[in-house]
Parts: structure tokens; C-alpha cells; sequence
């Protein structure tokens, strides 16, 4: 015999997509967990009580003689043949005006009918609804047996007024009047003499109305001078000194006006330019060395052997013509990536692409600052869409509360080294939840949590959808905590493993870098905004509400406690970094209430040093001081170089600056 196990205690029968179901997450979100405490319980039966369905094994009616009170608080219904079911089993019944049934028992029931409450209902007194049930039900239950027989009793006779015998007047009368209103009728299809009128030709005037067409426009560049677009769609230029000079020597200042974006710039090239450099030796030779160098740069990629590393941030700081970044978290991500590729370490880098990015700084003309946010054209971005086989979108999915939010995958070479981000812009979603990746931490605190939803949960499906299995998993701060969740969904879900074997998988492979000193500037979340949005993932992970809240909690079973997503992704972690030596005290200290009984000093909280990626940050000015012929930065060097030289290069690098 097949038994199957239901993980959701609400439930009496299977139900497709339960997390999706707005009646489950109606429940779970008003608190009624059904917990063995819990004094209220509700269960949901989603299926037909025709005698078959293997629980009750009875039909409606034989369950319904069982009921000591049955509630129909229709917003609209014609009749309403439920409560007068239940009334004619003795079963007393609560319903509103909005249903036939009800105007009908308090128009024919002049007298008190405490069987058959009747709630006054409008389109705007849900409240006032809510606490008439409210009412009804504990008046109902405070009765003495006596009482109750009177009340089913009383039930039972307001059945009666909805008898055929008590109807079929009406019926009469209505069959009356549309007689009556047929003979009167009939006098309009006698034929009558009509004069034949002629037709009226009616000429019509067209308009030239303008018909509008989407039309994309694409570059068309030359053979000879293909590798330049093939250039400018990695980030690797943007490190390499001789790939700069490149495109800067095109047309200096297309170069600047485009923001040194080598794809903005080749789109404002005219053909006839791109006629001169093809015949250009100089520039040709050029192009070709740097190209051979890009070439075998990444042909080195083959040999990539070491474990795979998913790195999840919020944000990416890879140059000024890719928005995702506002400080130097992003920086620190964005160096990341840069100096993975160059040791050819296999990593892959998963987050966000804003719309609008960060906001950009002015000042008026009264010295105020203001935030300008400029739109971003993806089509002159680096970011490249994910395609599938058939040529449409790679897309991800996410349950939100009665919806599903959609999720777009582009891809950002950097280097030998692939960037993914998502992007909710889409048509298929409601406009407030496009507007999740509109701006990098824009919006409320829910639009925070949608955010940080989308870059944990969406990035470990989008890698999936990818086909990328990482071995190691990093978070760039708490942001990209609830990947640790995914990953435990999917390990019980696919591989069938306990919430605690689980949770030693993944945090045997998750690092967390934590970058803010103060408490304050963790993000945490009330508990009603979790459960409004994550209702369903207990019963996904086989574990308690407490439970799954305590994961984000400093001391558990502490209800004034928010979910705090740094607590989330320390007890999701095996490794828990800082960013500096001093940062990394102070983050033992800040984390210590997590392992209580331990000294600050013997938790495993240490600290990585932030580094900048040597390439990026130095000009050419000190490369030519620290560098031998290949390239190689010699530290020492600096201290050899002469005081002269030094106060010349910093002195000519702040003028640039200014």
C-alpha cells in the first residue's frame, strides 16, 4: 500500500505547488501554524468529499451532520444553497447580506433567528465582518447543551422559509409579468407598409495614422577589425594598459564622452573611420598585438583544475560603464573576480543587474547634493544575455506571496572569469516586483528582502539552470544569506537528506566575509515580513517555525528578535572572515553571543586583509617605476626609487586628478 506523507500540518490530501497556494499562505502568514500549543487549528481539504477521497471516506452531507457550526461569509453570491444546506441538517450557519440566502432570512424572519446569523457585509467593512464572526463563534461556544438543541432547532426551521411550497409564488408572479410583457410584444412584428429607402453610401476618409516599429541597430564593423568587438565584450581590457590605448587612440574623445565604454564608443564610430584604421599599419599591428595577447590569455583557461567557487555579492565594482556598485564592497567583489582570472582560479560570480545602478552624485547651484539616477542601456553594456538552446531567455522563478517573480540571466566575461546577474525587468512581472532591481539598495525594506531573496535563493537556481556546480559557496556579506537555504531545500528535496545532515553539507562548504563593524548596519527583518514572504520553507526544511527563525536569531526563541541575515549566514558557515585584523576582533566580539560559553578570542572568526587587484588600481606612471619588462610588479623597488621621482609621479597624478 502507498502511504504518502503530507509536510504540511494544514493539509489533508496532496496539493500541487502548496508554497504557491494563497489560501496555504493566508494561513501561515495570520500565524495559525497548528502547532501542538496552538488553540486554533484549521485544516485544508482540497478535494471533493464524494465518499472516495481516502481520509473522511464520506460524502459532504454525512460529514456536514457533524458540524456544530458552519461559516459562509460570501462577499457575493446570488443564493447561497451552503448555509441553507446546513441549516436543513440542524446545523447552525453564519453568512452575510452579500448573499441571497441571507436578505432572504432577514426579510421572511421577522422574529430573533440565533440559527442563522446573518452579518451585515459591504465593500469596505472587512473589519467589522471579521469581528462579527469573531463574536458569533464565541457566543456560539459559551452555550449550554440546552441552549445548543434550541439553537440547531431554530436552525432548522429558518430551512423551512426556503421551501419550494414558500417559493413557487414567486415563480408564478415572474412567469406572469414575462406573459404579459410577450402579448404586448406582439403588435411590433405585424407587417407593416415601408417605402423602400435607398441606401446611403457613406464615404469614409482614411488617416495616415504613423505605424511604429522597434528597430535594433547594430554596429557593422569591418573584418579586418572584428577582434575589436570581440575586445571590447571582455572586461579584460579594462586592466590591460595596451588594450586601453587601443580603443582610446579611435577617436580620444568619442573615448571620454562615452565614458571609456569600448562598446558605446565602436557604436558612434562612422564606416569611413573604420575604412582608415583598416588601412591604418600602425593601428592594425596594434590591434593584433593586443588581440594575440587577449587570445593567450584566455586560452590558459583549459587549465583550470582547481575546485569550482560560486562567489555571491550584491554588488560588482568592475568598471564605471557596469552600474552594479557603490562602494567598496562592490570594489572588493569586483578585485575579486579580476585577480581570480588572472591566477585562473575557477570561480563564478552570481548578483544583480540594476537598472538605474546607484545613484550618481551632483551638486546644485547651492551647493546641495542631489541623486541623480541615469538609466542603463543594456545594449551598450558588457552584460550579455543567457540564451537557451532554442534561442529564448534563460529565466529563473521565485514564489512570492500569490505570484511567482520571474528573473532574467545575463553574463559578464571578466576576463577567463564569468559573472551572472539577474534582472527582474521583465513584462510577466507585476510592475512593483520589476522594480526589484531597479536600484542597488533602492527602495523600503521589503523591496531589501526581495532583493536579497532574489541574489541567495534566485543565484542558486540560476546556477543550477546554469548547470554550474560549485564546491565552495562565499558570501560577500549577509546579503546573499538565504543561498544557505536553497542549498538545504534542494539537499532534502533531491537528495533526501535530514535537516540536520543538511546543514553539515552546507556549511561544510560556505564561506562568509562580513564587512560592517556595527551591529546596526547588519540587515535584519521583522519576523511578519519573513513569514509573509517564506511561510512555506519550514515545512521545506522538515523543521518548526521557531526553528527556522531561530537560524537568524542571536538568542534563540527571542520573539522581539528580527531575522538578521549576518546571524543567518554565520550559523550556515563553516568559515567567518573580517576584513582586516582589527575588523576581525571586532566581529568576534559582535558574533560571540552565537556560541555562548566561548571567549571572544576562541571563536573561529578570523580575518582575510582586503586587497586591491594590482592591475586596476596602479598607473602607468608608478608600473613603469615597479614593473620589469614583463610586467611583473617588484615591491622592493620602491624603496630603491628615488625621492625626486616619487614627489614628481604623485604630484603629476594629482593634477590629473584635479
Amino acid at each position: 500500500e502507498n502511504i504518502l506523507i503530507l509536510s504540511d500540518t494544514h493539509l489533508t490530501h496532496y496539493l500541487i505547488d502548496p508554497e504557491y497556494d494563497p489560501i496555504l499562505n493566508r494561513i501561515k502568514s495570520a500565524g495559525l501554524l497548528n502547532a501542538s500549543t496552538d488553540k486554533v487549528k484549521i485544516f485544508f481539504v482540497p478535494c471533493y468529499l464524494n465518499g472516495t477521497d481516502g481520509i473522511f471516506n464520506l460524502h459532504y452531507y454525512d460529514l456536514l451532520i457533524g458540524m456544530d457550526l458552519s461559516i459562509f461569509p460570501s462577499y457575493y453570491e446570488p443564493w447561497g444553497y451552503t448555509p441553507l444546506e446546513s441549516l436543513a441538517f440542524h446545523v447552525p450557519t453564519i453568512t452575510t447580506t452579500l448573499a441571497g440566502f441571507g436578505l432572504w432570512v432577514n426579510t421572511h424572519m421577522k422574529e430573533d433567528h440565533p440559527g442563522s446569523i446573518v452579518i451585515n457585509r459591504t465593500d469596505s467593512n472587512d473589519t467589522e465582518v471579521v469581528q462579527g464572526i469573531v463574536k458569533a463563534i464565541k457566543s456560539m461556544d459559551a452555550l449550554e447543551r440546552e441552549n445548543r438543541e434550541f439553537i440547531r432547532d431554530d436552525a432548522y426551521k429558518a430551512s423551512k422559509i426556503a421551501l419550494w411550497e414558500n417559493l413557487i409564488q414567486y415563480y408564478y408572479q415572474a412567469y406572469d409579468i414575462a406573459l404579459r410583457k410577450t402579448e404586448n410584444r406582439t403588435q411590433l412584428f405585424v407587417e407593416k407598409e415601408r417605402e423602400e429607402e435607398q441606401p446611403i453610401i457613406e464615404r469614409k476618409y482614411e488617416l495616415s495614422q504613423p505605424q511604429w516599429v522597434r528597430v535594433m541597430v547594430q554596429k557593422s564593423i569591418p573584418q579586418k577589425l572584428s577582434a575589436l568587438d570581440e575586445l571590447s565584450k571582455n572586461l579584460w581590457w579594462s586592466w590591460n594598459p595596451n588594450a586601453v590605448e587601443l580603443f582610446q587612440c579611435i577617436d580620444s574623445d568619442l573615448w571620454e564622452k562615452s565614458e571609456q565604454n569600448p562598446i558605446a564608443l565602436l557604436e558612434q564610430i562612422s564606416l569611413s573611420r573604420f575604412r582608415e584604421l583598416e588601412e591604418n599599419p600602425m593601428f592594425m599591428s596594434k590591434l593584433n598585438s593586443v588581440y594575440d595577447e587577449f587570445t593567450s590569455y584566455m586560452n590558459k583557461k583549459q587549465q583550470q583544475t582547481e575546485p569550482c567557487v560560486a562567489y555571491f555579492s550584491m554588488e560588482f565594482g568592475l568598471h564605471v560603464s557596469l552600474k552594479t556598485y557603490s562602494g567598496g564592497l562592490g570594489i572588493l567583489a569586483g578585485d575579486y573576480l579580476k585577480e581570480a582570472s588572472d591566477q585562473n582560479v575557477r570561480i563564478v560570480g552570481i548578483g544583480l543587474l540594476y537598472k538605474y545602478g546607484y545613484f550618481t552624485q551632483q551638486l546644485s547651484s547651492t551647493g546641495q547634493q542631489v541623486n541623480v539616477y541615469d538609466s542603463q542601456n543594456f545594449a551598450q553594456s558588457v552584460a550579455t544575455p543567457v540564451r537557451e538552446a532554442d534561442g529564448t531567455w534563460k529565466t529563473i522563478s521565485i514564489a512570492f506571496p500569490g505570484r511567482n517573480v520571474n528573473a532574467r540571466i545575463w553574463r559578464v566575461d571578466v576576463g577567463r572569469t564569468e559573472l551572472y546577474l539577474l534582472d527582474t525587468e521583465m513584462e510577466e512581472n507585476q510592475p512593483a516586483d520589476r522594480s526589484i532591481t531597479h536600484q542597488l539598495y533602492g527602495g523600503d525594506w521589503e523591496n531589501r528582502l526581495k532583493q536579497e531573496m532574489l541574489l541567495g535563493i534566485g543565484g542558486i537556481r540560476a546556477l543550477a539552470k546554469l548547470g554550474i556546480r560549485a564546491c565552495v559557496y562565499h558570501l560577500n556579506e549577509g546579503h546573499a544569506a538565504f543561498t544557505g537555504l536553497e542549498r538545504l531545500r534542494e539537499l532534502i528535496l533531491n537528495d533526501k537528506l535530514s535537516f540536520n545532515e543538511s546543514l553539515e553539507v552546507v556549511r561544510a562548504s560556505s564561506l562568509f566575509t562580513t564587512h560592517t563593524p556595527v551591529p546596526a548596519g547588519h540587515d535584519s527583518f521583522p519576523e511578519d515580513m519573513i513569514r509573509t514572504y517564506m511561510a512555506h520553507y519550514p515545512d521545506r526544511l522538515k523543521i518548526t517555525w521557531e526553528q527556522f527563525m531561530d537560524l537568524g536569531r542571536l538568542i534563540p526563541g527571542n520573539r522581539t528578535e528580527n531575522f538578521s541575515m549576518s546571524y543567518l549566514a554565520t550559523n550556515l558557515a563553516q568559515e567567518v572572515n573580517g576584513v582586516s585584523e582589527l575588523h576581525g576582533k571586532v566581529s568576534r566580539e559582535m558574533f560571540a553571543g552565537l556560541w555562548p560559553g566561548y571567549f571572544p578570542s576562541e571563536l573561529h572568526v578570523s580575518h582575510v586583509t582586503n586587497g586591491v587587484h594590482y592591475p586596476t588600481w596602479t598607473s602607468g606612471e608608478w608600473r613603469s617605476v615597479m614593473e620589469t619588462e614583463n610586467r611583473v610588479p617588484v615591491w622592493e623597488k620602491i624603496t630603491e626609487t628615488p625621492n625626486a621621482l616619487i614627489w614628481k609621479t604623485k604630484t603629476l597624478l594629482r593634477k590629473r586628478l584635479l
